[in-house]
């Protein structure tokens, strides 16, 4: 039992003086630094389906009101705050997602000072044991033989944290500039157990950081699957309302760049529509002002504005379950995160898809094609044709990629075995994931040109692809898109007593 967990030491300050480009987008003054926001978890194996974290601020502090305690007169990192952010399948920096960009003044500063609201989170309930929160009153989920899964409220031990800079960093006005905030999951949500129940409450585990080195692509950050429908359209940039962050994100699209998938016949700005559910991967560039640019834009075919939301599946069969992890913007049947529906899954064939990137080849065996193919841990963007009395009737049902942490059990390169996996997947009997990798996969952010970039038998990992059922008996498997080796690139060191 962890009864305090105290701040991450700092992720490293990277700070570098380079030359800016010409852009176009967020208009900067002449004394403002561009700053781009975003925020991940860390990989664990904690038995959290999902986590959602409401931001009221983000602000730069300087010497002068380092003791600060609210954002009120202070360089505001989060115009758009507050805003409640999902975080469970943002498990490493290589999977953030953005949050703000936005200008602050340049100058010195200090530290980051964040500021809370709620959280819920949802969890794995263990058999013959109960969880519940700090709320008034509580709420509680009690499992008998069978584990359950369970929605709570856990209270802040604090409503803000001031993360202190290793050195105070000099922002220089038109250096594109990169804020990235960490918030561990798995050690801020802090567990007391008295005999068979454990009561949860929340002492934010943070980290940040600030860089103006950008990547080997020439952009500060990078974001992928981001899901959303079209808000708005204009000749060469469109805006997606991001389902993680129930944030606006505006990005621009350039004539033999940005590739243009599921949109009949179409490739260019002329295919995107308002009401379309499109996922968008994108880029910040490393210029001023800065510019989001969309290197892909995928129509999801089948999915209806104001009818589409994002799950888990928490059991396949005889009676597929899903828990609802996001929202998107417009729905109107009235789901909740956290909402546990019974699914009815579409009766043919046509109504299931895979969100594969174009270009990439699933191995032979892997399929999802029919309620059979279901199997717990999958993610899915769902399409309803109609919610009632906890039953969700579904017209189309996308596989997207699952999230999870463990540990490599033994290699038969190209593919590998991970044990050592998060509680829910264990109590539904799931030990082992076969994970398949190739010319797809990524280790750490980069393509490795052979074998496993190092990845050996004992490495606790994070692994995030498309996961598959192996059929009756058999361990699911994951066709690997990326694969962050936490033993290679070691953990942020914690304070803890």
């Amino acid at each position: 039992m962890r009864n305090r967990v105290f701040i991450l030491s700092v992720v490293p300050f990277l700070f570098a003086f380079l030359g800016a480009c010409g852009g176009s987008s967020h208009h900067t003054m002449p004394n403002e630094v561009p700053v781009v926001v975003s925020i991940s978890d860390q990989p664990s194996n904690l038995g959290v389906l999902s986590f959602d974290l409401q931001i009221t601020g983000a602000c730069l502090l300087t010497s002068s009101n380092a003791m600060a305690t609210s954002c009120s007169g202070a360089q505001n990192l989060l115009p758009g705050a507050p805003m409640t952010v999902q975080l469970e399948n943002l498990q490493t920096l290589q999977q953030s997602d953005v949050l703000a960009t936005t200008n602050v003044e340049a100058g010195t500063y200090t530290a980051v000072l964040i500021t809370f609201g709620t959280a819920t989170a949802v969890v794995n309930v263990d058999p013959n044991t109960t969880d519940k929160d700090s709320a008034t009153p509580p709420n509680s989920c009690s499992a008998g033989g069978a584990p359950t899964v369970c929605k709570l409220s856990p209270t802040f031990t604090t409503s803000s944290v001031t993360l202190s800079l290793p050195s105070a960093a000099t922002l220089s006005a038109g250096q594109p500039t990169s804020v990235f905030i960490e918030f561990s999951v798995a050690d801020s949500l802090v567990s007391a157990t008295a005999g068979r129940t454990t009561t949860f409450t929340i002492t934010p585990v943070m980290a940040v950081g600030l860089s103006t080195a950008a990547g080997a692509n020439g952009s500060l950050i990078e974001v992928n699957n981001v899901t959303g429908p079209v808000t708005n359209v204009q000749s060469t940039s469109f805006t997606v309302m991001d389902a993680a962050t129930d944030q606006p994100v505006t990005v621009a699209t350039f004539t033999g760049t940005t590739i243009f998938n599921g949109f009949s016949n179409c490739n260019s700005m002329a295919c995107v529509q308002v009401g379309q559910i499109v996922s968008v991967n994108y880029a910040v560039s490393d210029s001023s002002p800065l510019v989001l640019s969309a290197s892909s834009v995928t129509n999801n075919i089948g999915f209806q504005d104001g009818q589409a939301f994002e799950g888990t599946v928490i059991a396949a069969a005889p009676t597929p379950i899903i828990l609802v992890t996001e929202v998107l913007a417009g729905n109107t049947q009235g789901v909740t995160v956290g909402q546990v529906l019974t699914l009815v899954p579409p009766s043919t064939s046509a109504g299931f898809s895979i969100a594969v990137p174009a270009g990439q080849t699933l191995p032979a065996g892997d399929s999802f094609a029919a309620a059979g193919d279901l199997v717990v841990g999958q993610n899915v963007l769902i399409d309803s044709a109609g919610v009632d009395a906890g039953v969700v009737t579904s017209d189309a049902i996308q596989l997207e990629p699952t999230q999870f942490s463990g540990t490599v059990s033994s290699i038969a390169s190209p593919n590998l075995t991970v044990n050592g996996l998060n509680s829910f997947f264990n109590d539904n009997g799931i030990a082992t994931v076969q994970v398949q990798t190739g010319t797809q996969t990524t280790f750490g952010g980069t393509v490795a040109t052979s074998g496993l970039k190092g990845l050996t038998v004992g490495d606790e990992a994070n692994f995030g692809g498309f996961l598959f059922s192996g059929g009756a008996g058999q361990s699911p498997n994951l066709f690997a898109e990326n694969i962050f080796d936490n033993t290679a690139n070691g953990a942020a060191a914690k304070k803890a007593n």
